[in-house]
């Protein structure tokens, strides 16, 4: 197998976080060309036409899906909390109106789902969001991935209030979140398409079958392997009806409160 897009090779964008591991378990032998990108880079790639396959931030899926589509009701989502999409914060989450929250750089999704739960679920008034403040200047710090699961337990001096989202998000919805999905560009021939599906099921399915091993290979964030496995065991990398329901409720909020746009 040897997927073709316009004479030059396929190109498919990696996110090196530790809850999309399960899906790389073949990944070194793939028949296209790897980019690792954190979720904002990869939805910017993929906009400018430099990535065709990757396992996108939902709110850029949404955002860009009149050109991808869903390669299969595959990513990751999660009922509740994961313990790696996190505001630490020196007030509680109810009290910080006309704060400044410091936005980690590599966000697409988890930007949008705060300010939906922030501005909209609680109503805060002058929220100001800033890319990439150091914490001593601001109110709050959005931190996603391995970054915030290192940050878990050791957050920095004088934030000792912690708001997972994901939790946020159920209590508020009832609804798993969506963080990310599979897509592929539309333009991508069906042949290919088929080609790319079929390693993708695969290597998820060589990942689920080996996830002890897998959780003792993430070493990044500083957890026990029973710590990590018990992390992946929370997320759903097959969609269910519920999964996708709860994508589509991001996607009407999105779109009712103006988030959909670029950030």
């Amino acid at each position: 197998m040897n997927p073709i897009r316009t004479g030059t090779a396929t190109v498919a964008a990696r996110i090196p976080y530790a809850n999309a591991a399960p899906f790389y378990a073949l990944w070194a032998d793939a028949p296209f060309a790897v980019r690792n990108l954190s979720p904002r880079e990869l939805g910017r790639e993929a906009e400018t036409g430099s990535v065709d396959l990757g396992l996108m931030a939902a709110g850029d899926y949404l955002r860009l899906r009149d050109r991808f589509d869903m390669l299969a009701p595959l990513g990751v989502a999660a009922r509740g909390p994961v313990q790696s999409v996190l505001l630490f914060s020196r007030r509680p989450a109810n009290a910080l109106g006309d704060a400044l929250l410091s936005v980690t750089p590599e966000t697409s999704t988890s930007i949008r789902l705060l300010k939906l739960l922030l501005q909209v679920k609680r109503g805060l008034p002058n929220l100001r969001f800033v890319r990439g403040l150091e914490p001593a200047q601001a109110d709050g710090l959005l931190l996603i991935g391995d970054q915030a699961m290192r940050t878990r337990n050791r957050p920095p001096d004088g934030f000792v209030h912690t708001l997972d989202l994901g939790a946020d998000w159920l209590e508020w919805t009832g609804l798993p979140f969506v963080y990310a999905t599979w897509v592929v560009r539309s333009s991508l021939d069906p042949v290919i398409k088929n080609e790319l599906r079929s390693f993708l099921e695969a290597s998820l399915a060589a990942g689920l079958a080996s996830l002890p091993e897998i959780a003792r290979h993430q070493t990044g964030p500083g957890w026990s392997a029973a710590e990590m496995e018990g992390y992946l065991r929370r997320f759903h990398y097959r969609f269910g009806p519920e999964d996708l329901q709860g994508l589509e409720r991001f996607a009407q909020l999105l779109a009712e409160h103006d988030l959909l746009a670029a950030d």
